[in-house]
């Protein structure tokens, strides 16, 4: 564990990393050090390190081709999502922080990341909550939702699992529906799939206050997808539209 200056707010973030990527290590690395909040990196869960007791304990395996149970990188993410939520309740944690490491946090990050937690005290103390703050999917609260001063929208799913606040409540019904039913989706899918049983409540940050550069084209993933050619400068074209299309909604 590497921690920075202790918050009063008792904050704590996990990065989820693949053990060895030096570039992207930095890349988040100088971010965590301007928030100077306690932080982990997430380090186990590599795509070698999922034994057939772990994939067995966590992962369902429906027999199709789009299964979690096996050696996948999509299954290496979940699972280390899956190991943050379980560090919270390790560690006693009120909630947490949890970052991809190719996540870029847009200037003001930290001030109206601390305006969301009063938020989340004053409305949704009790709620087994999960905050999303990340713009990657271009999905966006409508015009007609927001408020002057307020920051949370209620919603019914998750907007991909880059950048997203998750309180004890949330991380403990997780881990409880894993150890009984175990994963059987990607984690934003699985987060939705939560949300619809009614164990979760979700909420959209706006304005959003991060996005995932293996998303906007300006760092490659590292989950094999089709190539996309000219991806960022379509990514700036398909975000210049999405933020008109959503004024108007």
């Amino acid at each position: 564990m590497r921690a920075m200056t202790p918050s009063n707010r008792n904050i704590h973030i996990f990065v989820i990393h693949v053990r060895g990527q030096k570039e992207r290590e930095a890349f988040v690395q100088s971010q965590l050090e301007k928030l100077g909040f306690p932080y982990e990196y997430i380090l186990e869960g590599n795509m070698e390190d999922l034994t057939p007791e772990i994939l067995d304990n966590y992962f369902v395996d429906n027999g199709k081709e789009d299964t979690m149970h096996g050696v996948y990188p999509r299954t290496s993410c979940a699972y280390k999502g899956l190991r943050a939520y379980e560090r919270i309740l390790e560690m006693g944690l009120q909630g947490a922080l949890v970052f991809e490491d190719d996540i870029r946090l847009f200037s003001g990050f930290r001030g109206k990341f601390l305006r969301t937690l009063d938020e989340i005290e004053q409305n949704h103390a009790d709620e087994p909550l999960m905050v999303n703050y990340e713009e990657s999917s271009l999905l966006l609260v409508p015009r007609s939702r927001r408020k002057a001063g307020q920051y949370l929208y209620r919603v019914e799913r998750d907007r991909f699992a880059g950048c997203y606040y998750i309180s004890r409540k949330a991380a403990q019904a997780i881990v409880d529906y894993v150890r009984k039913n175990r994963c059987d989706q990607p984690l934003d899918r699985f987060h939705t799939e939560l949300v619809e049983q009614g164990l979760i409540n979700y909420y959209w940050s706006y304005p959003c206050l991060a996005v995932q550069c293996s998303c906007d084209g300006s760092m490659p993933t590292m989950i094999p997808t089709k190539p996309r050619p000219l991806k960022r400068l379509k990514w700036f074209y398909k975000r210049f539209y999405k933020h008109i299309l959503y004024w108007f909604r």
